[in-house]
């Protein structure tokens, strides 16, 4: 038995320091099973909202700090666009491949840089006489580097020349590329790119995106030549068909590609009776002369024939004969909610010509890009600029870059609306049509996407359960497994936003 033993109280001030340090491991122990890490806001004391902060710090970081996607470099930054509360930033100040979220920079430029009324126009012109239906000279069209132009549209301008009463051109058709510098191919874009219709060819002359559509599909017996089509049909290209039909697994798979800086299309491999037709898309080698050519074309399908030779040169004139057009909101539109590259570097292209004089270029208009950058306080010597489309893996910009484009373009209320509409909008259109479907941020993200190998970035706008509009840059890189896993991240992170109340009670 043990005795003499004797409880001693404690004193009131012992009671507030063993009190206090109960209170601080309970709260190591809090934070250690949620995974999550105390993020000082703006750098003051946590407010009356502190809790919820924490929280969804802790839940964001359970999506991201994963083993799956331990070997991933991810930054992120949330902000509130009612009050400017940092909500969430993990390496938000760190460079990262943007991959398509580049965009964001050169349709927000637009937007500031070109008139609000700017149209891509493509004209017909010619200083020569119309004589008893005969245009005595040369015809000229000049392109504007208009990415929304189709075949449609030139059987528009051939037919204002047949309504004109002209039917038949006793000179050349020449086209006019001299509203843009002879660079076809962006800087740090990678070589064996070049066939695919992501990485067409830039030039003031360009129609159905500068690419064709080749559609394979079985042959009508096995052991016949797969059928291939080119559409639009056209005599530009040469095929060159060793595609089997066959089950033959012995065989390679089927492949589709062009000839490096040619304009021949190689079909091969072996494709299975009875299987659907497959589409391919495949960039055009010297598109400014299949433009050239298909125009030539829908000439002759109006009755106007072209005695002369087709060739490039330039006009100096300005008598107009037929022109089509399309404005810069439907651009920024095709830019952002389908992802399209080469819209990009075209208007890239344009926002330097109109600000530094014909030629325009990739260099003039990055130019443009960080005047209005430094305008909104950005310091353009932090970050690497290369192209407009984000295909350049020379490109070097932070998540809190890219939120401070996003605060800035949301507090200009004479661009936004049309920056915002033009956005992807989650499980409804563009890139985000299929993502977020049957969760409070379907219909409610607006965001761009961003993809390369390895790379899925995901930027924009999301309003939260109490109607809190938050903007947010999510990039993800050096990533080995399949994109999808990132995307499901991304998700994850704007189901959680889009469900959250954010305002301070």
């Amino acid at each position: 038995m043990i005795t003499g033993m004797h409880f001693l109280q404690p004193t009131t001030n012992a009671l507030k320091r063993w009190r206090g340090r109960l209170a601080m491991l309970f709260a190591s122990l809090l934070l250690v099973s949620c995974g999550g890490s105390i993020r000082v806001i703006h750098g003051q004391s946590p407010g009356p909202n502190a809790v919820s902060t924490t929280s969804l710090a802790s839940r964001i970081d359970q999506i991201v700090n994963t083993p799956d996607l331990g070997s991933c470099f991810i930054g992120i930054k949330i902000r509130s666009l009612a009050d400017g509360t940092v909500l969430y930033e993990q390496n938000a100040n760190k460079l990262f491949h943007p991959a398509s979220n580049m965009k964001l920079l050169t349709t927000a430029t637009a937007l500031h840089a070109l008139p609000v009324d700017f149209q891509f126009r493509t004209q017909l012109f010619s200083d020569a006489s119309i004589s008893n239906g005969v245009l005595r000279g040369d015809l000229y069209v000049r392109g504007a580097g208009d990415p929304l132009l189709r075949s449609s549209d030139l059987d528009s301008v051939a037919e204002q020349l047949r309504m004109a009463g002209i039917r038949s051109v006793s000179g050349d058709l020449i086209g006019d590329v001299s509203s843009m510098d002879t660079v076809f191919w962006g800087a740090g874009w990678m070589w064996d790119d070049e066939p695919y219709a992501e990485q067409a060819f830039h030039t003031p002359l360009t129609v159905n995106a500068n690419s064709v559509t080749v559609l394979v599909s079985p042959g009508e017996t096995v052991g016949r030549p797969a059928r291939v089509v080119i559409d639009p049909p056209t005599p530009s290209f040469q095929i060159v068909n060793t595609a089997v039909t066959s089950i033959d697994t012995l065989l390679p798979l089927l492949d589709v590609t062009r000839v490096s800086r040619e304009n021949m299309i190689v079909v091969s491999g072996r494709v299975a009776p009875g299987v659907a037709e497959r589409k391919f898309m495949l960039s055009i080698w010297r598109p400014e002369l299949y433009f050239l050519s298909l125009l030539r074309e829908k000439l002759t399908e109006r009755g106007i024939e072209v005695k002369g030779e087709t060739q490039l040169g330039t006009y100096g004139g300005n008598r107009s004969l037929a022109e089509v057009s399309h404005p810069l909101d439907s651009v920024v539109i095709q830019i952002n909610k389908q992802s399209d590259n080469l819209a990009a570097e075209l208007l890239l292209k344009t926002i330097g010509s109109v600000k530094a004089g014909i030629p325009g270029s990739a260099g003039t208009g990055l130019a443009a890009v960080k005047e209005y950058l430094t305008g909104i306080g950005l310091d353009t010597s932090q970050m690497i600029l290369k192209d407009g489309s984000g295909v350049s893996w020379y490109n070097g910009l932070t998540p809190d870059q890219l939120l401070t484009i996003l605060t800035n373009e949301y507090r200009e209320k004479a661009t936004f609306p049309r920056f915002f509409a033009s956005l992807p909008i989650a499980g409804v259109d563009g890139t985000l049509k299929s993502r977020m479907i049957g969760t409070r941020a379907e219909g409610n993200v607006h965001a761009k996407t961003g993809t390369l190998t390895g790379v899925s970035s995901l930027s924009g706008y999301v309003t939260t359960a109490d109607g809190v509009m938050l903007a947010f840059s999510i990039m993800c890189n050096h990533y080995p497994g399949q994109i999808a896993a990132l995307r499901s991240a991304q998700n994850q992170i704007m189901e959680l936003l889009a469900s959250e109340k954010v305002t301070k009670p």
